[in-house]
């Protein structure tokens, strides 16, 4: 019944750790549906509460306000989608090859309706709530850069490429492989899919970007 918490049955008390977990999930779970769905300023704390089968009272316990829950409930989709891609890392080829690989795992994500659906919401909120979108962007921005980091230190540690600030490096190569691509489509430019020109794009960055990483004397011998 909407607006009362599932319990189970014959149990009373406080939830367990694991249950607790659950109750969360479910609640972002909702959120993320309704604000992606509806827009922040449509979705009501209520309709938040009702959708997940709990009180206002347990959700302001988790989420002190709208815009907490807003947060939480893009950087848990951003969490778990990266969560997935990490397991997805490339271990075998050369520098260029795992690069492509987890620059196009990365835009695969990036360019669908939904990635590009939560850009723009918070994007339409970040006048009112500028620290908020920083959060968010920057939490985003982060852990894609950080698969690319790891990418990277292992290229540096096994000789293929030279590289003195690994995290800048990591920083310079998301954006020039992400943000163009990913801008076009938010824009409704271009279609939220990885296509060939798509994949064109990545192979030129990563391109460019090894011309100026591989140890001297590297560049002027590749095929």
């Amino acid at each position: 019944m909407p607006g009362k918490e599932h319990t189970r049955p014959g149990r009373m008390g406080r939830p367990s750790i694991a249950e607790a977990a659950t109750l969360s999930e479910r609640i972002l779970e909702e959120a993320v549906r309704l604000f992606f769905d509806q827009g922040f300023r449509a979705t009501s704390v209520d309709m938040v509460a009702d959708a997940a089968g709990v009180t206002k009272r347990t959700l302001y316990a988790r989420y002190r306000s709208k815009a907490v829950l807003f947060e939480a409930a893009v950087s848990a989709t951003i969490d778990v989608r990266l969560d997935a891609l990490a397991l997805l890392m490339p271990a075998d080829g050369d520098i260029r090859s795992r690069l492509v690989s987890v620059c196009t795992l990365l835009l695969d994500w990036l360019l669908t309706d939904r990635s590009v659906g939560m850009y723009r919401v918070v994007s339409a909120e970040s006048r009112q709530f500028p620290a908020l979108a920083r959060n968010i962007h920057s939490h985003g921005a982060r852990r894609a850069a950080g698969l690319i980091g790891d990418v990277l230190h292992e290229g540096v540690r096994k000789g293929e490429i030279e590289i003195d600030d690994i995290g800048f490096a990591a920083d310079y190569l998301t954006a020039a492989v992400i943000q163009y691509p990913f801008q076009q489509a938010v824009l409704g430019l271009v279609a939220a899919r990885l296509d060939d020109a798509t994949r064109h794009h990545i192979d030129q960055a990563v391109e460019l970007f090894l011309a100026g990483t591989l140890p001297r004397g590297r560049w002027a011998g590749r095929p």
